[in-house]
C-alpha cells in the first residue's frame, strides 16, 4: 500500500491525547535540515520488499507512491534506484555478456567502440542521469574526431545498450531516441577498370595473388576469399561453394542464409588457383591462401600487403579490396545479367542491398524499351506497320 512518512516529524499524542508533531530523533532541534527533502514515498516492489524515494514536498511524496504501485498494475514498473548503476558497471557486467547473437567480429566492434569512445565519455555517469542533451553533446565530441559514418555506428552501439537499460528497467527512456546525427555523403561506387585489377594482382605479393582474382572474378570478401578451401572448388562443373570465411584467425561457418552461395567459376581464374596450388599447395583446414607458415591468413596482416600493392599499383589511397567486388558486380550489370541473379552471386539479403548499392550502373537510357508495346499489339493483332520512307 502506497504511504508517505515525514521524515522531520512524527505524530504522538500528548498527556490529553491530543495529536502534536514531534521532531524526530535524528533533528530533534529544528526538525531537520531545511534543504533536505522531507517526505519519503514508500510503496512496496514486485519483489515484495519496501521500496523509498524521498521529496521536497508531501503532494510530489504522494503522487510518487501511488505511480508506482499503479505502474506494477500495468506492467509499467522499473526501480528508480537501479538507475544509480554506473553505464560502465551496466555495460561491462550486463550487456556485452548478454550480446551471444553477434558475430565475432561485431563483438569486437561493440567492445572497441565502448572501450575507445563510450566509456571515456559518460562511463563513469550514472544510466539514471544521462538526458538527451547528453546524447547531443556526446554525439558532438566523437563526431568533431570520427567520420559522420563511424559516428553513426558508434552511436547505434551506444542507443542498443540504453535501449537494453530500458528493457531491464534500469531507465524510463531511451535517452539517445531523436538524436540527430552528421550527414552521410552517400558513396557512389566507382568500379575498378579490369587494367587496375590486373595492376594489383601484378602488385601484391605473389601468395596473396590469388586472393585479388577471387575477389574481382567471384566477388567474394576478403574473409571469404581468404577462407576458400579446394574442397569447395568444383573444377569440373566450374563452380565454388562459399560457405566459409575467417574470423579472427578462425575459419568458421557463414552465419546467413544469403551469403552461402554457389558461383560459376571463369577459366581465366580456374587457372589461377590451379596456378597456385603447384606453387603453394593448400594450408590449415585446406584453405587456398595461407600465410608464409601454410596456417590461416590474417586480416591485419593481408591488409597490410593489401594497402602495399594499392600503392604499387599506383590507384587511389583508400581503395579497398571490397572495390573488386564492385568490379565484379559491374561486370555483370555489363553483361546484362538479372538484377536477382547478380543478388544471388553476392549474397545479398535483399535486393534492395543490390539495388542501393549498384542501381545508378544499370541501363538507364530513357528511350530503352521504346517500340516494345507497339510491337506486342500489332503482333497480337495481326497488323503490320508501314514502313517510313525515308527520302
Amino acid at each position: 500500500m502506497a504511504r508517505v512518512k515525514d521524515l522531520w516529524f512524527s505524530a504522538v499524542r500528548d498527556q490529553n491525547g491530543k495529536a502534536v508533531k514531534k521532531p524526530t530523533p535524528k533533528n530533534p532541534k529544528n526538525g531537520g535540515n531545511p534543504k533536505a527533502n522531507r517526505w519519503l514515498a514508500c510503496w512496496t516492489g514486485p519483489d515484495g520488499k519496501e521500496k523509498t524515494q524521498t521529496f521536497s514536498t508531501k503532494t510530489a511524496a504522494e503522487a510518487h507512491a501511488t505511480k508506482m504501485e499503479a505502474s506494477q498494475l500495468e506492467g509499467r514498473y522499473f526501480d528508480y534506484k537501479k538507475g544509480d548503476t554506473l553505464l560502465k558497471e551496466y555495460a561491462e557486467t550486463k550487456w556485452l555478456p548478454s550480446q551471444v547473437h553477434l558475430r565475432t567480429n561485431s563483438n569486437t566492434l561493440y567492445e572497441q567502440h565502448l572501450k575507445t569512445h563510450i566509456l571515456p565519455l559518460l562511463g563513469n555517469r550514472k544510466m539514471g542521469s544521462l538526458e538527451r542533451s547528453d546524447m547531443k553533446s556526446f554525439v558532438a565530441a566523437i563526431s568533431a574526431k570520427l567520420a559522420p559514418s563511424t559516428t553513426h555506428t558508434v552511436f547505434s552501439v551506444l542507443r542498443a545498450l540504453m535501449q537494453a537499460a530500458v528493457d531491464d528497467k534500469v531507465i524510463a527512456a531511451n535517452p539517445c531516441s531523436r538524436v540527430p546525427l552528421p550527414y552521410i555523403e552517400p558513396r557512389v561506387v566507382v568500379p575498378l577498370t579490369a587494367e587496375q585489377v590486373i595492376a594489383l594482382a601484378d602488385s601484391i605479393t605473389d601468395r596473396y595473388r590469388l586472393a585479388v582474382w577471387l575477389g574481382a572474378g567471384l566477388g567474394l570478401r576478403s574473409a571469404e576469399a581468404r577462407g576458400l578451401t579446394l574442397a569447395r572448388v568444383d573444377f569440373l562443373r566450374k563452380k565454388a561453394h562459399i560457405v566459409q570465411q575467417i574470423q579472427n584467425g578462425e575459419l568458421v561457418e557463414l552465419k546467413t542464409k544469403a551469403s552461402k552461395r554457389v558461383v560459376p567459376v571463369d577459366d581465366i581464374i580456374l587457372d589461377e588457383i590451379n596456378r597456385h596450388l603447384a606453387k603453394y599447395g593448400t594450408g590449415e583446414h585446406d584453405v587456398l591462401i595461407t600465410n608464409r607458415l601454410k596456417g590461416l591468413t590474417q586480416r591485419s596482416s593481408f591488409n597490410d600487403r593489401w594497402q602495399l600493392a594499392v600503392e604499387k599499383a599506383g590507384l587511389p589511397k583508400g581503395t579497398r579490396f571490397h572495390d573488386l567486388r564492385h568490379f565484379y558486380a559491374s561486370t555483370l550489370i555489363a553483361a546484362n545479367l538479372n538484377p536477382k541473379v547478380i543478388q544471388t552471386r553476392l549474397g545479398h539479403a535483399t535486393i534492395a542491398e543490390t539495388m542501393d548499392t549498384y542501381g545508378h550502373l544499370f541501363p538507364s537510357d530513357e528511350d530503352l524499351g521504346r517500340g516494345a508495346i507497339e510491337n506486342m499489339i500489332n503482333s497480337a493483332s495481326g497488323t503490320t506497320p508501314e514502313l517510313a520512307i525515308i527520302p
